[in-house]
């Protein structure tokens, strides 16, 4: 059996949830590794699913097919990313108040384990600095509070794509040292915990404290209150940690994404070479299809 992530790598319930429903319908869905263009064979059985983690920051065009996962015996929970940026960080993601609806749904419909809210990825600039992250946050707390008790946060890491895009669309950003890194933490700790949530640090291990305590954001412990038999808590006691980066504790999963075919927009992000060949990507898409990358339908990069 196998947990899947849907994904690190896109926004399957923004952009994909017909197609996903479609490859669950069929039983499997064709995979192209991104570091070496190797395809794979994922079953999508249920029989074979521990559990499906979505990651998301728009759960709203999946909503119509959750109740047929759960008719098909799936189980699934949400890592939900609300970071309330404005539109020039993040372009084509919805407002706070659909997002809360979205939230107040699934709570209502599967109850207060099925959600898990990432503050990420952090970026500092001229005008989104420390004080506006925490009033930020602040306000996100009191508005989350009732749907989530726990926030995973993340500092922006600098990949060469990623500082590229930053340069040509941000030139005030700045990447914080460690003092100013603490400091932002700290402060979102103390915000996070007058709201009873707790704070997990996502991969940036300097960052734990007694208030900060290390994510994991694929974790057997959450998912155990998740899943719906013993056997799928044996499948998940089962798995081993398999780090995705530097000072990752996910456990070991199955993405089904593909790179570039997110369009959201998001200025920070590390999945997309650049939002316009993930746009391009998107038009080209067919829901038909077994894989989510292009290359795995067409041997070529639209």
């Amino acid at each position: 059996m196998n947990l899947i992530s849907a994904s690190r790598r896109t926004d399957i319930p923004a952009f994909h949830a017909e197609w996903f429903m479609k490859r669950i319908r069929s039983g499997s869905v064709g995979v192209v590794s991104p570091f070496g263009g190797k395809r794979f064979e994922v079953s999508l059985e249920p029989a074979d699913v521990i559990a499906i983690v979505f990651w998301t920051k728009n759960a709203s065009p999946l909503l119509t097919y959750v109740d047929e996962l759960k008719q098909r015996g799936y189980c699934f929970t949400f890592l939900y990313t609300i970071n309330n940026y404005p539109a020039w960080v993040e372009p084509r993601v919805p407002d706070l108040c659909q997002t809360i609806r979205v939230l107040e749904d699934l709570t209502f419909r599967f109850g207060a384990p099925v959600v898990r809210w990432r503050y990420d990825t952090v970026i500092l600039t001229d005008t989104l600095n420390r004080d506006w992250h925490v009033r930020n946050f602040h306000s996100l707390c009191a508005k989350l509070s009732p749907f989530v008790n726990e926030c995973i946060f993340s500092f922006c890491d600098y990949y060469k794509k990623t500082s590229r895009n930053m340069e040509r669309t941000v030139p005030d950003h700045h990447k914080p040292d460690d003092v100013e890194y603490r400091e932002i933490a700290g402060d979102l700790a103390r915000v996070a915990q007058s709201f009873g949530i707790s704070l997990a640090s996502c991969a940036h291990d300097f960052l734990l404290s007694d208030a900060v305590s290390k994510a994991r954001c694929m974790d057997p412990n959450f998912l155990s209150r998740a899943v719906d038999s013993a056997e799928k808590r044996r499948a998940l006691a089962r798995l081993k940690t398999a780090a995705t980066r530097k000072e990752c504790a996910c456990v070991a999963s199955r993405d089904i994404g593909a790179y570039d075919t997110c369009a959201h927009g998001c200025i920070y992000c590390y999945a997309n070479t650049n939002p316009a060949l993930a746009t391009r990507n998107l038009k080209a898409m067919d829901s038909d299809s077994h894989y989510l990358d292009p290359k795995g339908s067409t041997g070529r990069v639209f």
